[in-house]
């Protein structure tokens, strides 16, 4: 897996880095639901390869340092698909699925098809908690980490609209323990 992850993000080191953070969260958000440890492995797997996509985009938009124009954002939304794309044939369904819907919100307001709730593929709802709280507290181009208590309300404010709520409470859970363990 690891030879697969560098070939497919060569050049992109801060979106493996990136890929690595995601897969461990959703890793832990699926060991936490109780699902079985072939499914771990493939939400993790998911976690990890879930914005491969974005190696086909240009590096001016994804290193930018200021709000995308429209047209940028219309360029950016294509990665789900390109992801997909990229692994569809190398990887378990469900892995491809996650990728591919990775950027769909639980009201069905995401991208690229507008699922919502139960629509989702499971792996996809815990991607996008466990990518956005990366996302969140991770220094960007475009925005300095910023605190985790502040992620977490962010995730408690979008649960049920942005987020699947049993995703969002159980990253939350998680966070919050880690802080508890880390005192």
């Amino acid at each position: 897996m690891v030879v697969m992850v560098n070939w497919l993000y060569s050049g992109h080191d801060d979106l493996a880095n990136h890929g690595w953070r995601v897969a461990g969260f959703v890793g832990n958000l699926a060991t936490h639901l109780q699902f079985p440890a072939e499914t771990v492995s493939l939400f993790t797997l998911a976690g990890v390869l879930h914005d491969v996509g974005k190696r086909h985009l240009p590096r001016r938009i994804l290193d930018k340092d200021g709000p995308l124009t429209a047209m940028e954002w219309a360029i950016m939304r294509l990665h789900p698909e390109l992801g997909h794309r990229d692994v569809w044939s190398d990887v378990a369904p469900v892995v491809s699925r996650a990728i591919l819907h990775h950027h769909e919100r639980f009201d069905g307001t995401g991208y690229p098809f507008g699922l919502a709730g139960s629509a989702i593929p499971e792996a996809s709802r815990a991607l996008l908690v466990a990518d956005a709280f990366d996302a969140m507290t991770s220094t960007r181009t475009y925005q300095p980490a910023m605190p985790v208590d502040w992620a977490i309300a962010e995730l408690r404010a979008h649960s049920g609209s942005q987020f699947d709520p049993e995703m969002a409470a159980t990253m939350i859970e998680i966070v919050e323990g880690a802080a508890v363990l880390a005192a």
